[in-house]
Protein backbone atom coordinates (compact mmCIF):
# COMPACT_ATOMS: atom_id res chain seq x y z
CA UNK A 1 0.00 0.00 0.00
CA UNK A 2 1.20 3.70 -1.26
CA UNK A 3 1.14 6.31 1.37
CA UNK A 4 0.43 9.52 0.68
CA UNK A 5 -1.10 12.78 1.59
CA UNK A 6 -3.50 15.45 0.45
CA UNK A 7 -1.46 18.84 -0.21
CA UNK A 8 -3.74 21.36 1.04
CA UNK A 9 -4.31 19.26 3.92
CA UNK A 10 -0.62 20.50 5.39
CA UNK A 11 -0.23 23.69 3.39
CA UNK A 12 -1.75 25.98 0.47
CA UNK A 13 1.88 26.60 -0.26
CA UNK A 14 3.08 23.71 -2.19
CA UNK A 15 6.71 23.62 -2.03
CA UNK A 16 5.62 23.78 1.67
CA UNK A 17 3.21 21.03 1.59
CA UNK A 18 6.14 18.57 -0.77
CA UNK A 19 8.65 19.00 2.07
CA UNK A 20 6.75 17.91 4.73
CA UNK A 21 5.20 15.11 2.75
CA UNK A 22 9.29 14.31 2.03
CA UNK A 23 10.03 14.72 5.41
CA UNK A 24 7.40 12.22 6.78
CA UNK A 25 9.01 9.54 4.66
CA UNK A 26 5.73 9.56 1.87
CA UNK A 27 5.80 8.08 -1.33
CA UNK A 28 3.08 9.98 -3.12
CA UNK A 29 1.17 12.90 -3.01
CA UNK A 30 -2.79 14.15 -3.78
CA UNK A 31 -3.05 16.93 -4.99
CA UNK A 32 -5.41 19.27 -3.87
CA UNK A 33 -5.65 23.25 -4.46
CA UNK A 34 -2.65 25.22 -4.29
CA UNK A 35 -2.25 28.56 -3.01
CA UNK A 36 -5.83 29.10 -2.30
CA UNK A 37 -6.88 27.79 -5.64
CA UNK A 38 -8.55 25.53 -7.50
CA UNK A 39 -6.02 23.45 -10.14
CA UNK A 40 -8.64 24.45 -12.82
CA UNK A 41 -8.08 27.81 -11.86
CA UNK A 42 -4.48 28.07 -12.20
CA UNK A 43 -2.42 29.85 -15.56
CA UNK A 44 -0.24 27.95 -17.38
CA UNK A 45 2.53 29.94 -15.86
CA UNK A 46 1.19 28.48 -12.61
CA UNK A 47 0.82 25.28 -13.01
CA UNK A 48 4.03 25.12 -14.60
CA UNK A 49 5.78 26.28 -11.27
CA UNK A 50 3.38 23.46 -9.94
CA UNK A 51 5.23 20.87 -12.32
CA UNK A 52 8.20 22.13 -11.71
CA UNK A 53 8.07 21.64 -7.69
CA UNK A 54 6.73 18.05 -7.90
CA UNK A 55 9.21 16.75 -10.04
CA UNK A 56 12.10 18.51 -7.93
CA UNK A 57 10.37 16.70 -4.70
CA UNK A 58 10.04 13.06 -6.77
CA UNK A 59 6.70 12.80 -5.64
CA UNK A 60 4.25 10.77 -7.70
CA UNK A 61 0.77 12.35 -7.99
CA UNK A 62 -1.69 9.55 -7.12
CA UNK A 63 -4.96 11.43 -7.67
CA UNK A 64 -5.42 14.94 -9.53
CA UNK A 65 -8.63 16.77 -7.15
CA UNK A 66 -11.27 18.86 -8.25
CA UNK A 67 -14.60 19.63 -6.34
CA UNK A 68 -16.58 19.10 -9.36
CA UNK A 69 -19.98 18.24 -8.66
CA UNK A 70 -19.78 18.76 -5.12
CA UNK A 71 -21.52 22.04 -4.81
CA UNK A 72 -23.92 21.57 -7.15
CA UNK A 73 -27.98 20.92 -6.86
CA UNK A 74 -30.12 18.53 -8.54
CA UNK A 75 -33.63 19.99 -7.68
CA UNK A 76 -35.99 20.61 -10.23
CA UNK A 77 -33.78 19.98 -13.09
CA UNK A 78 -33.94 17.50 -16.32
CA UNK A 79 -30.66 16.66 -16.79
CA UNK A 80 -27.38 18.49 -15.02
CA UNK A 81 -26.47 20.17 -17.60
CA UNK A 82 -29.57 22.07 -16.78
CA UNK A 83 -27.58 23.75 -13.86
CA UNK A 84 -25.78 26.81 -14.44
CA UNK A 85 -22.25 25.78 -12.89
CA UNK A 86 -22.58 22.27 -14.99
CA UNK A 87 -20.11 23.50 -17.82
CA UNK A 88 -17.79 25.61 -15.30
CA UNK A 89 -17.82 21.78 -13.35
CA UNK A 90 -17.24 19.62 -16.43
CA UNK A 91 -14.40 22.26 -17.86
CA UNK A 92 -12.55 21.46 -13.62
CA UNK A 93 -12.83 17.85 -14.89
CA UNK A 94 -11.50 18.05 -18.22
CA UNK A 95 -8.46 19.83 -17.23
CA UNK A 96 -7.97 17.44 -14.21
CA UNK A 97 -7.87 14.93 -16.83
CA UNK A 98 -5.38 16.71 -18.69
CA UNK A 99 -3.04 17.47 -15.68
CA UNK A 100 -3.28 13.83 -14.52
CA UNK A 101 -1.80 13.16 -18.00
CA UNK A 102 0.36 15.68 -17.55
CA UNK A 103 1.48 14.78 -14.31
CA UNK A 104 1.21 10.62 -15.17
CA UNK A 105 -1.26 10.44 -12.44
CA UNK A 106 -3.64 8.01 -12.49
CA UNK A 107 -7.40 9.24 -11.26
CA UNK A 108 -9.14 12.55 -10.61
CA UNK A 109 -11.27 13.27 -7.62
CA UNK A 110 -15.34 14.43 -8.25
CA UNK A 111 -18.74 14.19 -6.44
CA UNK A 112 -22.02 13.33 -5.94
CA UNK A 113 -23.53 16.27 -6.25
CA UNK A 114 -25.59 18.14 -3.86
CA UNK A 115 -28.03 16.58 -1.00
CA UNK A 116 -31.74 18.13 -1.16
CA UNK A 117 -32.20 19.68 2.53
CA UNK A 118 -28.22 19.93 3.24
CA UNK A 119 -26.95 23.31 4.84
CA UNK A 120 -23.71 24.07 3.83
CA UNK A 121 -21.68 20.62 4.61
CA UNK A 122 -23.94 19.28 6.66
CA UNK A 123 -22.67 19.31 10.01
CA UNK A 124 -25.14 18.96 11.49
CA UNK A 125 -27.33 17.51 9.99
CA UNK A 126 -29.49 14.45 10.93
CA UNK A 127 -27.11 11.35 10.39
CA UNK A 128 -29.96 8.84 8.88
CA UNK A 129 -29.68 5.12 8.50
CA UNK A 130 -26.79 4.26 5.93
CA UNK A 131 -27.28 8.17 5.05
CA UNK A 132 -30.58 7.90 3.64
CA UNK A 133 -32.65 7.06 0.67
CA UNK A 134 -31.96 8.51 -2.97
CA UNK A 135 -35.55 9.03 -4.80
CA UNK A 136 -34.89 7.05 -8.35
CA UNK A 137 -35.23 10.47 -10.04
CA UNK A 138 -32.43 11.66 -8.17
CA UNK A 139 -30.61 8.51 -8.71
CA UNK A 140 -30.89 8.84 -12.18
CA UNK A 141 -29.54 12.60 -11.96
CA UNK A 142 -26.73 11.46 -10.51
CA UNK A 143 -25.82 8.62 -12.69
CA UNK A 144 -26.28 10.76 -15.72
CA UNK A 145 -23.42 13.30 -14.61
CA UNK A 146 -21.17 11.26 -13.28
CA UNK A 147 -21.42 9.15 -16.62
CA UNK A 148 -20.83 12.08 -18.84
CA UNK A 149 -17.69 12.76 -17.01
CA UNK A 150 -16.11 9.12 -17.09
CA UNK A 151 -16.33 9.51 -20.77
CA UNK A 152 -14.00 12.54 -20.52
CA UNK A 153 -11.87 10.65 -18.06
CA UNK A 154 -11.47 7.39 -19.98
CA UNK A 155 -10.63 9.37 -23.31
CA UNK A 156 -8.05 10.79 -21.20
CA UNK A 157 -6.99 7.24 -19.94
CA UNK A 158 -7.18 7.90 -16.50
CA UNK A 159 -10.00 7.08 -13.10
CA UNK A 160 -12.74 9.24 -11.80
CA UNK A 161 -12.43 8.58 -8.46
CA UNK A 162 -15.89 9.17 -6.55
CA UNK A 163 -15.74 10.11 -3.18
CA UNK A 164 -18.58 9.56 -0.19
CA UNK A 165 -19.08 13.13 1.56
CA UNK A 166 -21.82 13.84 3.77
CA UNK A 167 -23.25 16.95 1.90
CA UNK A 168 -23.58 14.60 -0.86
CA UNK A 169 -25.94 11.94 -2.58
CA UNK A 170 -23.31 8.91 -2.43
CA UNK A 171 -22.51 10.11 1.17
CA UNK A 172 -22.35 6.79 2.62
CA UNK A 173 -20.34 3.92 1.33
CA UNK A 174 -23.68 2.16 1.18
CA UNK A 175 -25.26 4.98 -1.18
CA UNK A 176 -22.11 5.68 -3.44
CA UNK A 177 -22.35 1.99 -3.73
CA UNK A 178 -25.91 2.26 -5.14
CA UNK A 179 -24.73 5.44 -7.55
CA UNK A 180 -21.68 3.38 -8.95
CA UNK A 181 -23.64 0.22 -9.60
CA UNK A 182 -26.18 2.00 -11.57
CA UNK A 183 -23.90 3.87 -13.50
CA UNK A 184 -21.73 0.85 -14.38
CA UNK A 185 -18.76 2.65 -15.70
CA UNK A 186 -15.60 1.30 -16.36
CA UNK A 187 -13.83 4.76 -15.73
CA UNK A 188 -15.65 5.40 -12.51
CA UNK A 189 -14.24 3.86 -9.32
CA UNK A 190 -14.78 4.72 -5.29
CA UNK A 191 -12.72 6.43 -2.75
CA UNK A 192 -13.15 4.69 0.41
CA UNK A 193 -13.45 7.54 3.30
CA UNK A 194 -14.85 5.55 6.34
CA UNK A 195 -14.95 8.69 8.64
CA UNK A 196 -16.83 10.61 5.77
CA UNK A 197 -19.70 6.99 5.73
CA UNK A 198 -19.32 7.59 9.82
CA UNK A 199 -20.87 11.10 9.71
CA UNK A 200 -22.94 10.51 7.10
CA UNK A 201 -24.60 7.52 9.33
CA UNK A 202 -23.02 4.71 7.56
CA UNK A 203 -22.63 1.37 9.36
CA UNK A 204 -18.72 1.95 8.55
CA UNK A 205 -17.31 -1.88 8.95
CA UNK A 206 -17.76 -4.07 7.83
CA UNK A 207 -21.12 -2.83 5.95
CA UNK A 208 -19.74 -0.07 4.48
CA UNK A 209 -16.38 -1.53 3.43
CA UNK A 210 -17.66 -4.38 1.90
CA UNK A 211 -20.44 -2.29 0.03
CA UNK A 212 -18.20 0.06 -1.79
CA UNK A 213 -15.34 -2.93 -1.98
CA UNK A 214 -16.04 -3.48 -5.56
CA UNK A 215 -15.08 -0.22 -6.70
CA UNK A 216 -12.05 0.68 -4.38
CA UNK A 217 -9.48 2.38 -6.16
CA UNK A 218 -8.40 4.64 -3.23
CA UNK A 219 -8.89 5.43 0.43
CA UNK A 220 -9.01 8.52 2.44
CA UNK A 221 -7.63 8.58 6.20
CA UNK A 222 -9.21 10.41 8.55
CA UNK A 223 -11.42 10.26 12.28
CA UNK A 224 -14.45 11.50 13.82
CA UNK A 225 -16.65 12.01 16.25
CA UNK A 226 -20.05 11.85 17.35
CA UNK A 227 -20.57 14.93 19.96
CA UNK A 228 -24.71 15.87 19.81
CA UNK A 229 -26.46 13.03 18.50
CA UNK A 230 -30.41 14.23 18.58
CA UNK A 231 -28.30 16.92 16.16
CA UNK A 232 -25.85 14.91 14.11
CA UNK A 233 -23.19 16.97 14.79
CA UNK A 234 -20.03 15.59 14.53
CA UNK A 235 -16.25 16.56 14.73
CA UNK A 236 -12.79 15.94 13.05
CA UNK A 237 -10.47 13.55 14.73
CA UNK A 238 -6.75 12.53 14.61
CA UNK A 239 -6.48 8.66 13.23
CA UNK A 240 -5.54 7.57 16.64
CA UNK A 241 -8.68 8.92 18.10
CA UNK A 242 -12.42 9.40 17.36
CA UNK A 243 -15.16 6.75 16.71
CA UNK A 244 -12.97 4.46 13.65
CA UNK A 245 -10.73 2.02 15.02
CA UNK A 246 -8.11 2.26 12.14
CA UNK A 247 -6.32 -1.11 13.28
CA UNK A 248 -9.50 -3.23 12.40
CA UNK A 249 -9.59 -1.56 9.23
CA UNK A 250 -6.49 -1.44 8.20
CA UNK A 251 -5.98 -5.09 8.89
CA UNK A 252 -8.98 -5.66 6.80
CA UNK A 253 -7.27 -4.04 3.78
CA UNK A 254 -4.10 -5.71 4.19
CA UNK A 255 -5.60 -9.26 4.24
CA UNK A 256 -7.71 -8.45 1.45
CA UNK A 257 -4.44 -7.27 -0.56
CA UNK A 258 -5.29 -3.97 -1.44
CA UNK A 259 -2.56 -2.63 -3.20
CA UNK A 260 -3.85 1.34 -3.99
CA UNK A 261 -3.31 4.83 -2.34
CA UNK A 262 -3.26 5.08 1.51
CA UNK A 263 -4.08 8.85 1.57
CA UNK A 264 -3.84 11.18 4.48
CA UNK A 265 -6.71 13.77 4.36
CA UNK A 266 -6.05 15.31 7.99
CA UNK A 267 -9.09 17.61 8.01
CA UNK A 268 -8.89 17.85 12.29
CA UNK A 269 -7.06 20.89 13.70
CA UNK A 270 -6.06 20.56 17.19
CA UNK A 271 -6.22 22.59 19.51
CA UNK A 272 -3.45 25.41 18.81
CA UNK A 273 -1.87 23.36 15.68
CA UNK A 274 -1.72 24.43 12.18
CA UNK A 275 -2.59 22.24 9.05
CA UNK A 276 0.95 20.94 9.38
CA UNK A 277 1.44 20.03 12.36
CA UNK A 278 -1.80 18.90 13.08
CA UNK A 279 -0.96 16.72 9.63
CA UNK A 280 2.20 15.58 11.27
CA UNK A 281 0.30 14.04 14.34
CA UNK A 282 -2.22 12.65 13.14
CA UNK A 283 0.27 10.74 10.22
CA UNK A 284 2.64 10.12 13.67
CA UNK A 285 -0.70 7.93 14.92
CA UNK A 286 -0.76 6.26 11.57
CA UNK A 287 2.85 5.71 11.36
CA UNK A 288 2.22 3.35 14.99
CA UNK A 289 -0.63 1.46 13.90
CA UNK A 290 1.41 0.47 10.49
CA UNK A 291 4.04 -0.70 12.57
CA UNK A 292 2.13 -2.42 15.17
CA UNK A 293 0.51 -4.08 11.88
CA UNK A 294 3.49 -5.28 10.15
CA UNK A 295 4.86 -6.70 13.68
CA UNK A 296 1.28 -8.49 14.11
Amino acid sequence: MQLAVVTNEIAQDLARALAVARDLGLGAVEVGSIWNRELAELDSGELARAEALLNEAGLPVVSVDTHAFKNLPLDGLAHPREHADWARDLEHVRRACELARRWNAPAVRVFSFYKTGMVKYGNPSPRLPEGGPIPAAVLDLVVAGLREAAGIAAQAGVTLLVENVRSNWGNSCANLAKILAAANHPALKAIWDPANDFVSGGTVYPEGYEAQKPWMAHVHLKNAELLDPATGLTRWQRIGAGALDYRVLLSRLRDDGYAGPLVLETHWRGEGLDSEESSRQSFADLARILRDLRAS
